[in-house]
């Protein structure tokens, strides 16, 4: 099958495609600006999801498309949603077998900030465009020298801060089981999957694991949401519902990935063995 990949040089795509070309053939969507060494023993072609035009060209001959690219920043929503409306209809147009799309469990949040809207939007978008499509929702994702959005509470100085009282239960799944659904999910037709690691675990107890795993002794803040509310309405470095969200339990079901894609994610506490906090903490996230 001949694959492209949107986001092919972020942090899942560059793993992701070396999974895939396994089996199958891959071929890369990138910006010429981008950092391309990622890939460069693979096909490219060179374009921008904005630009309509390149898509429709790089979607000619192509089985199936694995939609990655994206922007988590806030306010780049219609960056995401244009784009990946560009990359529904260049597949429509070009008669693409499969689209593959990589949304968010933000996406099933009861308090959907924009980045989780816009996400929803784009899975409906697919599921009425008459492509055949899956659907894969992952959690909080974390790799051997990336941390994600723990890593950012960690490495914060002389203290580590938990918003609200921390017991609001995460699924955080590591970027190999990621990588490894998406490759099975090549296979499969009109699926929707939650890709989370095997057990929910308290935002407190991930905070416990890791201070004993890596050895740090700073104590743990928690900081109030009335405070974080009142701080962030005149910074407002997330959203209100965002906010909100990040302090509600994961709504994540792998019944359906260990059932069908065969995948039994690991534990957080198994998957934090591997990772070089070090390398975390001088690296840029992604690299």
């Amino acid at each position: 099958m001949k694959i492209l990949v949107t986001g092919a040089t972020g942090f899942i795509g560059r793993i992701l495609i070396e999974k895939l070309a396994k089996k199958h053939k891959v071929v890369c969507f990138v910006r010429k600006e981008s950092n391309n060494s990622a890939v460069e023993k693979f096909e490219k072609v060179y374009g921008d999801i904005l630009d309509k035009n390149s898509l429709l060209e790089a979607t000619k001959k192509i089985d199936a498309v694995i939609h990655l690219a994206t922007s988590h920043q806030q306010g780049n929503e219609d960056f995401n949603f244009i784009g990946s409306r560009n990359v529904i209809e260049a597949c429509k147009e070009n008669k693409v077998k499969k689209l593959i799309f990589i949304s968010s469990m933000a996406a099933k949040r009861a308090s959907l900030d924009d980045y989780g809207k816009t996400k929803l939007k784009i899975e409906n978008l697919i599921k009425e465009s008459g492509l055949n499509y899956v659907i894969l929702r992952p959690s909080i994702i974390y790799s051997d020298n990336n941390l994600s959005l723990i890593g950012k509470s960690l490495k914060t100085p002389l203290f580590i801060p938990v918003i609200g009282n921390g017991n609001y239960k995460l699924n955080p799944v590591h970027i190999n089981d990621v990588a490894e659904a998406i490759t099975r999910a090549v296979e499969k037709k009109n699926k929707e999957y939650d890709v989370a690691g095997a057990e929910k675990i308290s935002f407190n107890d991930i905070i416990k694991l890791c201070k004993q795993q890596f050895n740090i002794k700073k104590p743990v803040i928690h900081v109030p949401i009335f405070i974080c509310l009142a701080v962030f309405k005149f910074f407002p470095v997330i959203s209100k519902e965002a906010l909100k969200g990040m302090n509600e339990d994961t709504n994540a079901d792998i019944s359906l990935l260990k059932k069908d894609l065969k995948i039994n994610p690991i534990s957080f506490q198994e998957g934090i063995k591997n990772v070089n906090l070090w390398k975390y903490f001088i690296k840029k996230p992604g690299n």
